[in-house]
């Protein structure tokens, strides 16, 4: 197996693997193995057309990208089946809910504009220099939205992923700080949200020793 191929194959495997974290172990092998099973007959399928094996790892990718907001919906809805019964949290909440697709979808943007530069957007030296910048438009988005995905079960990590992704997306993309680091700033203030610490101005600031603001 090649090496684009086979980065593309397991990214889509560790990105089923989070997603479904959290679910009944059944539940969780039938997905895995759907997936699995998805991939086995792209790959199979493509052997038999004679397509190039980049152009079947680009085909994994891009499915990939584009797939995550499915994906998470799904997540959510067996994470709603799986909890029937129990009380309802603050991320179980309808309007937080479509808020942590709203800033999903800027992510799963950058995810797929990367993507893109590696089959061949953009104009750039070596092919190398292409592939390297590629990796690197889509990589640090995609660690933002697996940080908003951790901030309900592991708040620190998630919210670390989160700043630490979205910051060095707007820093690549330094020409168009005016649009990218409001959104940035946005999708932060979410993951604090989302992720309940007690960081000002979300949960008000702390009062001090002598009970003076």
């Amino acid at each position: 197996m090649s090496a684009p191929l086979w980065f593309a194959t397991a990214l889509t495997r560790s990105w089923t693997a989070t997603y479904t974290r959290g679910l009944p172990a059944g539940q969780r092998s039938e997905r895995c193995d759907e997936i699995d099973c998805d991939l086995w007959e792209h790959q199979r399928l493509a052997d038999f057309e004679r397509e190039p094996i980049n152009g079947t790892a680009a085909a994994i990718l891009l499915r990939f990208a584009l797939g995550i907001p499915a994906d998470v919906i799904w997540r959510m809805e067996a994470g709603s089946t799986a909890r029937s019964g129990k009380g309802t949290t603050l991320n179980d909440t309808p309007i937080m809910r479509i808020g942590f697709l709203v800033a999903m979808l800027p992510l799963v943007a950058l995810v797929a504009n990367g993507i893109g530069i590696v089959l061949g957007g953009g104009e750039f030296d070596s092919r190398t220099e292409q592939i390297m910048w590629g990796l690197s438009f889509a990589l640090m988005p995609l660690i933002a939205a697996l940080g908003l995905w951790l901030c309900a079960t592991r708040p620190k990590l998630g919210l670390g992923l989160v700043v630490s992704g979205t910051l060095i997306s707007a820093l690549l993309m330094y020409w168009m700080a005016f649009i990218t680091v409001p959104i940035g700033l946005v999708i932060i203030g979410f993951a604090i949200k989302r992720s309940g610490l007690s960081i000002w101005p979300f949960n008000g600031p702390r009062p001090s020793a002598t009970g003076v603001a």
